[in-house]
């Protein structure tokens, strides 16, 4: 039986075409705007496609910019068995030079480069000396460097010249040093986020508000209050920090952010643990988050964040705490969450609420440990379950203890 209407639906809709280059009839913001999802090197080719396209690369609004695209190599090079740095073509870098520095000289409209992406090898003196021409030609208020991942670690020291319009900075620098950050734009850089970078010493960015690590070792102590008087957020994520005090003590930091932070004393184990401390007067907003039995436990975390309105503490476990929270229930949301897993080397579940206890404590300051008791014990649950492990199909037995602060504070004001 055929139903009614469904040869129609098994018609393939072809959009109607005249023919018509549509693209080139586009305004020129808006094309240039296309353009700026291409390498440079392409972007310059469409200047040859007819007079609109003309100097298209004179108004993209973001600039790619990859020095590799302008190394080659020659045969003779190919069959030679070391590696060779190759040639570079510094006469064509050397009109991209030129063309950055015109539309830096009109200083408004479309031929401001609002971002520019430049990928090097800091480790080569020729590359470097023209990626610093790039970065002070473009002048761009936002600046990602990549570092190419050639699976070599360096320790080689580079920096970065931040030219005076810049005021967001990204560094991506797998197995490298973090580049120390100078030129005359430092001094009002307003974001930095590094990427598998190694630190071994922090810039020093006095109007610096947002600071991202990802990935990243952290082998520098953090810097003091001077350093970055600014700073609101600070956010670190999937990294190692080598020390065994990590302070944290910044005037105007109001979100702080770890995520799977290992914090491991020089030397590894045998080593007593390491000691964290955040201190901010202005804090609102406490994240501390990591995987059951995935990060080192603290010896003694000590929190001195009087403002506080949310905290959120997942798993991390640490042997002794010293907190203060604010005035009682000032923390408005959140929760506090441990889970204990028979397959993991972590902490039992009565370890994990005696130290839950001892937070809350500092939440509830006002109240005695009966007191305490009684007012928490509606808003905690503990959960106990089976898990599979993905690799081995083996069941674990899991225990999932959860203080919802929400609930608890709100029941505080009733």
């Amino acid at each position: 039986m055929t139903w009614p209407g469904l040869s129609r639906l098994k018609k393939h809709w072809i959009a109607p075409g005249d023919g018509a280059d549509h693209i080139t009839g586009l305004p020129l913001e808006l094309r240039a705007h296309i353009a700026s999802f291409l390498p440079f090197r392409q972007v310059g080719q469409l200047s040859s496609l007819s007079r609109p396209w003309r100097r298209i690369h004179d108004h993209t609004p973001v600039v790619h910019v990859k020095l590799d695209d302008f190394l080659f190599l020659t045969n003779e090079m190919l069959d030679e068995d070391e590696d060779h740095p190759g040639i570079l073509d510094d006469d064509a870098l050397a009109g991209l030079e030129d063309s950055l520095l015109r539309r830096r000289a009109e200083g408004s409209g479309s031929c401001k480069v609002d971002t520019l992406r430049i990928s090097y090898t800091p480790d080569d003196a020729r590359m470097a000396r023209h990626a610093d021409r790039i970065i002070a030609a473009a002048d761009a208020r936002e600046i990602c460097v990549k570092v190419p991942n050639s699976g070599k670690v360096s320790r080689v020291a580079w920096a970065v010249a931040v030219p005076p319009s810049t005021r967001d900075l990204e560094v991506v620098a797998f197995i490298h040093l973090a580049p120390a950050i100078a030129g005359p734009g430092a001094a009002a850089l307003r974001t930095l986020l590094l990427h598998h970078a190694v630190i071994r010493e922090w810039p020093r960015l006095p109007s610096l508000r947002s600071l991202t690590a990802l990935c990243v070792t952290v082998l520098a102590a953090f810097p003091p209050a001077a350093w970055y008087p600014q700073l609101e957020y600070l956010g670190i994520f999937n990294s190692a920090i080598d020390l065994a005090r990590v302070d944290i003590c910044l005037p105007q930091l109001k979100v702080l952010e770890m995520d799977e932070v290992h914090v491991v004393p020089p030397g590894g184990a045998g080593k007593p643990l390491a000691d964290v401390t955040v201190d901010s007067p202005v804090m609102e907003k406490l994240d501390m988050y990591c995987s059951t039995g995935c990060t080192p436990d603290y010896g003694l975390f000590t929190a001195r964040v009087p403002r506080l309105r949310h905290l959120t503490w997942h798993h991390q476990f640490a042997e002794r705490v010293n907190v203060h929270f604010g005035s009682p229930s000032s923390v408005g949301s959140g929760s506090i969450v441990f889970t204990w897993n028979g397959g993991f080397h972590c902490r039992e579940t009565k370890e994990c609420k005696a130290l839950m206890m001892r937070m809350l404590g500092g939440l509830l300051p006002e109240l005695s440990s009966d007191g305490l008791a009684d007012a928490a014990r509606p808003y905690m649950t503990l959960d106990k379950y089976k898990v599979e492990d993905s690799d081995t199909g083996e069941m674990f037995q899991e225990e999932k203890l959860t203080c919802n602060l929400k609930a608890l504070m709100t029941s505080r004001e009733a």
